[in-house]
C-alpha cells in the first residue's frame, strides 16, 4: 500500500481533471482502452462520480456527472468538457486558503467531501478538504488544492499497475495571451516554482516537482497540434493538452492507430518529434475534447 507522500507542498501535483459531463461511461472505456487501468467507480458527496488512474504519488481524473440525477455537481456543470483541472497538493487546506488570501488570490473558504471506496471487500470513507481560486482568477479552467485527509484510501499501490506502462504525468500545455505572465501568476498560486524559457523554445515553463506547466500563445499551440488542437470553448486562456509518459510508446501508437481506423470521428492521431528528435504519439480524443501527448520513459524525470 502507497498512502501518499511524507510530505506536501502546493508546488506538488495532486492530480490533472478531464472532464466528461454525462459520458463517463465512454470515458471510462476509452481511457481503458488507451492502456490505463481505472479505480471502480467513486460516487462524491457533492453529486459528482470519477473515476483515478493513479501514478504513485499523483494521479489523472475522469470527472462526470450521473444520468437523471437530481443532484449535480453544479461546477462540473458549469465547466469545458475535456481537460479542466488543475489540482495542486496541500497538508493543510485551511494554511493554504490563508496563503492565497495574504497574497490577494481570491479563494473559497475550505471545503470538506468524501466518497466511498471498497478496499479488500470493506468499504471506507476516502475523505477529502479543498479550497478552490475563485472563477476569474484563472480562466484556463478549476485550480484549487486537495489536502488528502485519507490518503491510504486513495494511494494504492494495486492501482498503479497500467497494461501499457504509463507511469506519470509529466507536463500539462496550457494556452494564453501572455504566457510569461501567465507562468508567472501559476507561481505565485503554486507558492513556488522556477519560470523559464522551454529548452526547445516552445512557450515558458513552470518546473514544479516531478510535472510541469509549458504556456503557449494560440499561434504556438496551432503550430505544434495542428488539426489535432481542441476547443477553447470561447476562455481567453484553456488547458491544451496532456503530456503522458509511458514506457511502451510502441503498444500505445499501435492501439492509437487501431482506434482511430476503427472510428476516425472519435479519435485522431498524430507522430512528431520534440526538439531533441524524441519520437511523441498525440491523440485528439473528440468526444472528450482532449487532446494528449504520450512520450517514452525518460530516465530520472520524477524525482
Amino acid at each position: 500500500m502507497n498512502t501518499g507522500p511524507s510530505t506536501a507542498i502546493g508546488r506538488t501535483l495532486d492530480h490533472v481533471v478531464v472532464n466528461a459531463m454525462f459520458d463517463i461511461d465512454a470515458a471510462a472505456a476509452c481511457f481503458a482502452e488507451l492502456g490505463f487501468a481505472l479505480t471502480p467507480r467513486g460516487y462524491h458527496s457533492l453529486g459528482s462520480v470519477n473515476h483515478l488512474m493513479m501514478f504513485g504519488d499523483h494521479y489523472l481524473e475522469l470527472v462526470g456527472l450521473p444520468a437523471g440525477s437530481t443532484r449535480l455537481r453544479r461546477e462540473i456543470l458549469e465547466s469545458r468538457l475535456g481537460i479542466d483541472g488543475l489540482v495542486f497538493r496541500t497538508d493543510d487546506a485551511r494554511a493554504t486558503h490563508a496563503r492565497l488570501i495574504a497574497a490577494r488570490i481570491n479563494a473559497t473558504e475550505p471545503q470538506s467531501f468524501s466518497r466511498p471506496v471498497t478496499i479488500d471487500g470493506v468499504e471506507q470513507l476516502a475523505k477529502f478538504a479543498t479550497t478552490r481560486l475563485e472563477p476569474g482568477e484563472l480562466s484556463a479552467g478549476r485550480v484549487y488544492f486537495c489536502e488528502h485527509l485519507t490518503p491510504q484510501w486513495v494511494f494504492r499501490d494495486e492501482w498503479t499497475k497500467h497494461p501499457y506502462h504509463a507511469k506519470r504525468l509529466a507536463e500539462l500545455v496550457v494556452v494564453c495571451a501572455d504566457p510569461r505572465a501567465e507562468a508567472q501568476r501559476y507561481a505565485l498560486i503554486a507558492g513556488e516554482g522556477s519560470v523559464t524559457a522551454a529548452a526547445d523554445g516552445t512557450g515558458t515553463q513552470l518546473s514544479l516537482q516531478g510535472f510541469g506547466l509549458r504556456f503557449v500563445d494560440e499561434a504556438r499551440y496551432r503550430a505544434l497540434y495542428g488539426p489535432l488542437a481542441c476547443h477553447a470553448a470561447d476562455r481567453a486562456s484553456y488547458f491544451g493538452a496532456l503530456v503522458i509518459e509511458t514506457a511502451d510508446l510502441h503498444a500505445v501508437r499501435e492501439k492509437l492507430a487501431s482506434m482511430a481506423r476503427d472510428d476516425p470521428a472519435a479519435v485522431k492521431v498524430a507522430h512528431a518529434t520534440t526538439g531533441d528528435g524524441t519520437p511523441v504519439v498525440r491523440a485528439l480524443l473528440l468526444p472528450f475534447n482532449t487532446l494528449i501527448e504520450f512520450i517514452g520513459t525518460v530516465e530520472h524525470a520524477h524525482s
